[in-house]
């Protein structure tokens, strides 16, 4: 376990050597370590460069970890609220490296929208939640992230151009919400918010509405939930627990 809190955003990749340094151990119980863990599948080591990352099966663990602790349920009781009240479907995630670890999900009645997997990677460019999270990095951070990426095309209203991407973080950087039109599934609208770490401001993650086209226009979804969005990744960032107690950023 002492292994796996090693990884977080400025450390996604660590040798042997390394985690055999930071933690005092010997190389061989060190190689014992991270051998159990690759078995486990809670650990990815490259089998050229040796380079050892954490693999998905540590994002459920992250995730199971989340949903059963007290800030979950204040989470919980938030996105409830602005649900009963609104009859929207709503989501909350946190981002790992390029991936989206879904927390919590909320699903409007009698409303065709889409549900995220838990664990979602090539979306930070196609969705509400993405481009809300990549608006929470400071400049020079968002080009770094932005520059590696493979935009994969999902469908015709795809951002695949990283100069447009870029672009697009800076207007919702301005409005402080994301939009996304149809750009991850056809007949799919929302908007998004970032979440930000109490204590460091960092971003973690982001919130989002989901609406079919059915609905409403974007227009109108930005007129009437711009705000909403807004002050309800406000409220949950609030409670979102510090970065050393969610195991990781």
């Amino acid at each position: 376990m002492n292994i796996l809190t090693l990884f977080n955003r400025d450390v996604p990749v660590l040798t042997q050597s390394e985690i055999a340094k930071i933690l005092g151990l010997n190389m061989t119980t060190t190689y014992r370590y991270i051998n159990t863990l690759v078995e486990l599948g809670y650990l990815e080591k490259n089998a050229k460069t040796k380079e050892i990352r954490p693999a998905l099966l540590s994002l459920a663990l992250c995730t199971n970890l989340m949903r059963a602790t007290d800030h979950l349920k204040m989470i919980k009781e938030v996105v409830d609220r602005v649900h009963r009240e609104n009859n929207i479907s709503i989501d909350v995630a946190f981002v790992l490296d390029d991936a989206l670890v879904r927390i919590y999900h909320r699903e409007a009645e009698e409303t065709l929208t889409y549900r995220l997997p838990d664990v979602s990677k090539n979306c930070l460019h196609n969705t509400a939640l993405g481009k809300a999270y990549l608006s929470s990095l400071p400049e020079e951070r968002l080009v770094e992230k932005v520059t590696p990426m493979v935009l994969v095309e999902r469908t015709k209203s795809t951002i695949t151009d990283k100069d447009r991407l870029l672009s697009e973080i800076q207007v919702t950087r301005a409005r402080q919400f994301s939009m996304c039109t149809e750009e991850y599934l056809p007949g799919l609208l929302a908007i998004g918010a970032p979440l930000y770490d109490a204590v460091s401001g960092k971003g973690v993650g982001a919130v989002s509405f989901d609406f079919s086209v059915l609905q409403q226009s974007a227009s109108e979804i930005m007129a009437n939930y711009g705000d909403m969005i807004r002050e309800t990744a406000r409220t949950i960032s609030r409670l979102l627990p510090e970065e050393e107690d969610r195991g990781w950023r």
